[in-house]
């Protein structure tokens, strides 16, 4: 049930490859995936631009206002986005601004991998400047539109960013060797788990049920999903890590939505490391209404839905 994953379980519940030949297939899959989970204003639950925003809990329409003040409870927000939706990229900004006015917020980012974060320190510090910092860390190519403004926001207000993804090259071996290929290595995260359960399912389902198929494909996508693991092992480590670091923040995840969806992925995986810790998961949904209640296929998706048109 939904509302086992914050404290005392209650409100609650992409890897890239080496693009070599025998990549391809799983790599466009894959992309399926990231684009599901891979766009404002006023004081009601239609916050401009075609969005509504949905508590998946009460299952009515909420102001933005009401939104805020509830996740400025947890300790962890996930804001599960579409990659590719400006809707939910300004809405991610105008959120994690928020809730910096409420509370001390560490920023944490699926979109820069843990390799980069002396880079990011040293921009946030001032150390280094834009082009620098830009040719280091490898940003996604839609940053300057979608993510550089919250970089910006944590560098104004002097807020911790988090280089949150696995170190691309392991991901790669991963994918091609299993999890086998992450012990010892200094970017993986400690205890990486890639077992059955409803996380398993969910992914093959998106791949369309290769994984059904047998034979080779079948070896091939659990490989895949093994990867697509210790991508959300690495992101909750590093944000169990940031609450230790800094105590009493409240920390915001900005991730693809299918790491955090149904309180699996990243979620499940931060709350094995700390298991009381109360975490609100946001999901973005395209479509082409502003609903004012849960959808069908949306329950038990997230805390809150936004439903984006763009």
């Amino acid at each position: 049930m939904w509302r086992r994953v914050c404290v005392r379980l209650s409100r609650m519940r992409a890897f890239q490859p080496s693009l070599r030949p025998a990549h391809l297939v799983a790599v466009s899959l894959l992309s399926l995936v990231a684009c599901n989970s891979i766009a404002s204003n006023p004081v009601s639950s239609f916050v401009g631009g075609g969005t509504s925003i949905v508590d998946g809990n009460l299952d009515q329409s909420v102001s933005f206002d009401a939104m805020i003040e509830h996740l400025a409870t947890a300790d962890v927000v996930f804001l599960g986005e579409l990659h590719d939706s400006p809707d939910t990229h300004r809405l991610q900004a105008r959120t994690t601004r928020a809730l910096s006015d409420r509370r001390d917020v560490v920023v944490s980012l699926e979109m820069f991998e843990r390799d980069a974060q002396d880079s990011v320190d040293l921009y946030l510090g001032g150390s280094h400047d834009e082009a620098t910092f830009l040719a280091q860390s490898r940003p996604w190519p839609n940053y300057d539109p979608d993510y550089r403004p919250v970089i910006e926001l944590a560098r104004q207000r002097g807020l911790p960013v988090v280089a949150g993804n696995c170190y691309r090259p392991l991901a790669s071996r991963v994918a091609k060797e299993g999890l086998v290929a992450a012990v010892g290595d200094p970017w993986a995260a400690l205890h990486a788990q890639a077992g059955p359960g409803d996380y398993h399912d969910q992914f093959m389902d998106a791949m369309g049920g290769m994984g059904a198929h047998g034979g080779g494909m079948a070896a091939r996508m659990e490989l895949i999903f093994q990867a697509q693991c210790i991508k959300d092992e690495a992101m909750a480590e590093g944000i169990v890590d940031a609450l230790a670091r800094h105590e009493g923040a409240l920390v915001v995840h900005w991730c693809g939505r299918f790491h955090s969806d149904f309180g699996l992925g990243t979620v499940e995986r931060v709350l094995r490391r700390r298991p009381h810790l109360k975490i609100l998961v946001v999901s973005a949904v395209r479509g082409s209404g502003t609903p004012s209640s849960v959808q069908p296929d949306d329950v038990n998706r997230a805390d809150y839905l936004w439903y984006v048109r763009n």
